[in-house]
């Protein structure tokens, strides 16, 4: 999955644990690990010392620039989206701590391919056996809609939970 439907998921969940933000994060982490189970669709990494498979020396260079600007800016907009949909005075940490916590097993995989110690290594192990084998990889219209589509559930559910929305359109 890419890191903005990881963060927007992760959000979604926070937002029932407002006054709650450790919680937020763990719950946020976890769902990571749900959602790689999923099939989906990844953007390739360019740089050998992003690419957690390869794992090679920071080398500053086109690639790594590449990697830095798609990744920071699907990073960043995974949160924006998610304050936008679901930031409110009362739990913006949790909102922030959800979305951040279900983001970051993604860096921490590259972490741990420069670092492969504890509990770093324990924790890759159980990324990778999570981690769904089907990839869509040729069909970047599925992959994505595919995500587009799960994120919408996920805030529509996410909606009709806090609000009624399905209440009130059937009251009509």
């Amino acid at each position: 999955m890419i890191l903005s439907t990881h963060a927007i998921v992760g959000a979604a969940i926070a937002s029932f644990l407002p006054s709650h933000p450790t919680i937020a994060f763990v719950l946020g982490f976890g769902s990571h690990f749900v959602l790689d189970a999923i099939p989906h669709w990844d953007y390739a990494i360019s740089s050998a010392s992003v690419n957690p498979k390869i794992g090679a020396p920071v080398t500053f260079d086109r690639a790594l620039l590449r990697d830095v600007v798609v990744i920071g800016s699907d990073g960043l907009l995974g949160i924006l989206g998610a304050l936008l949909l679901f930031a409110s005075s009362d739990g913006l940490w949790s909102i922030l701590l959800g979305a951040f916590g279900a983001m970051l097993p993604d860096p921490l995989h590259t972490i741990h391919a420069h670092f492969p110690h504890e509990p770093l290594r324990s924790l890759q192990r159980f990324h990778r056996w999570i981690h769904t084998d089907k990839r869509i990889k040729n069909d970047i219209i599925l992959g994505v809609g595919s995500q587009i589509a799960l994120v919408a559930v996920m805030v529509g559910l996410t909606m009709v939970a806090h609000y009624g929305v399905l209440d009130q359109a059937l009251a009509k």
